[in-house]
């Protein structure tokens, strides 16, 4: 749980920030830093009136900037003078609060420090990001994905961007109500526990699914590129797997800034020369560097060997190293999507599931009976050995 030090001997002042926050960080008065409070994330708040009359403000900031650990530290104080406010800030202060603030004055700013902190100092989820030109192509991919890597996880998220509606939210069958707006505006209080009672869960395996749309089917209003990337970097912190379908974003900034904090991108493409030079002016718009295309993969969505453009010429064409092979079958898949039953979830999905499976970075185990019935043949042929001995 994310806590909030205050250095002070003021209950009052406590008090007042403990109440605005609700409970849902913790909040303990102390006198001193200790290696053992730092543990997770969090702030450190320093009482402007704690700070002895002979000794500066910015070498009393400065000295708890060097113990705290990596944490922002925020001055209360009743002086909110720009020179105070400026003194602080140079000394190592990341915000300031008045000491009689209470209720919103205080929760907007230690919420926003609060989520950078979870976001900066917390272990954060793996990321995985989806690009193409065919959003239901890439949202099918990406929701078995998930579902694939969601096995064994406690809390495996997706976040499907698909417009004008989530095509996740068919293929998994499920009714959503809460979407990308909805979690920028509770982002003060975004944490695991309101993610569990807001988003949809697949209750089979349990992945959680979060939409552009939020079931309205019509594109937010109000939410910036900047909105969304700091949801996704708070969302990284709650969730120990995330996989994201840009679906139909196409802001280059945005995507830019998204393939700076993903762990793999996944260029999802079929073998052809349109969708080819789609995904080509897609990147020139992201203008990646040299580490954002080492985390680049090329998935060749509907894999023909037939085709002559293979992944070889696909990789030269974007300029990235990397590619597999995803071969589909169509009318399985239109049936899976109509049904609301991932091909993911099927006992046995056929080259394509294991070709998403290695996408994944998960490999199953033969099932038991196929592991007794090679040793059931195992035990015969030393038999017959033996008999000849």
């Amino acid at each position: 749980m994310a806590g909030i030090l205050i250095l002070s001997v003021d209950r009052m002042l406590t008090q007042r920030i403990e109440a605005a926050m609700g409970g849902r960080v913790s909040v303990e008065m102390v006198q001193a830093l200790e290696p053992q409070m730092l543990d997770g994330p969090g702030i450190v708040v320093i009482d402007r009136a704690a700070i002895p009359p002979e000794r500066s403000l910015a070498a009393a900031i400065g000295a708890v900037a060097q113990s705290a650990g990596g944490r922002q530290i925020v001055l209360a104080s009743d002086e909110a003078g720009s020179e105070e406010i400026l003194s602080a800030v140079r000394a190592g202060a990341h915000d300031f609060i008045a000491r009689q603030a209470e209720g919103k004055e205080v929760t907007e700013v230690m919420a926003r420090l609060l989520n950078s902190a979870l976001a900066d100092q917390n272990s954060q989820g793996h990321l995985t990001l989806l690009l193409g030109a065919d959003p239901e192509a890439v949202a099918l991919l990406a929701t078995d994905m998930a579902l694939v890597r969601a096995a064994g996880r406690q809390s495996g998220l997706l976040i499907d961007c698909t417009l004008p509606t989530s095509a996740a939210a068919a293929y998994l069958d499920l009714d959503v109500s809460y979407g990308m707006a909805s979690a920028i505006a509770d982002i003060e209080r975004l944490d695991a526990n309101l993610l569990s009672s807001a988003l949809a869960r697949h209750g089979q395996t349990g992945l959680q699914l979060l939409t552009f749309d939020g079931g309205t089917g019509a594109e937010p209003v109000g939410v910036s590129p900047g909105d969304i990337v700091a949801l996704v970097r708070l969302l990284r912190a709650c969730s120990s797997d995330v996989v994201l379908n840009a679906g139909s974003l196409r802001h280059g900034g945005l995507l830019r800034d998204l393939c700076l904090i993903a762990d793999r991108i996944e260029l999802v493409c079929t073998q052809s020369i349109r969708d080819l030079e789609a995904m080509r002016r897609l990147l020139d718009k992201i203008t990646p560097d040299a580490v954002m295309m080492a985390r680049m993969r090329l998935l060749m969505w509907d894999h023909q060997p037939g085709v002559l453009l293979d992944g070889k010429r696909m990789t030269e064409a974007l300029g990235i190293t990397t590619s597999l092979c995803i071969p589909t079958d169509p009318v399985r898949q239109r049936n899976a999507l109509n049904a609301g039953r991932p091909v993911a979830l099927e006992s046995d999905g056929g080259p394509y599931l294991q070709a998403v499976r290695r996408a994944s970075g998960v490999f199953a185990l033969p099932p038991a009976g196929a592991r007794g019935q090679i040793d059931k043949l195992r035990r015969a042929m030393m038999r017959a050995v033996e008999r000849r001995a």
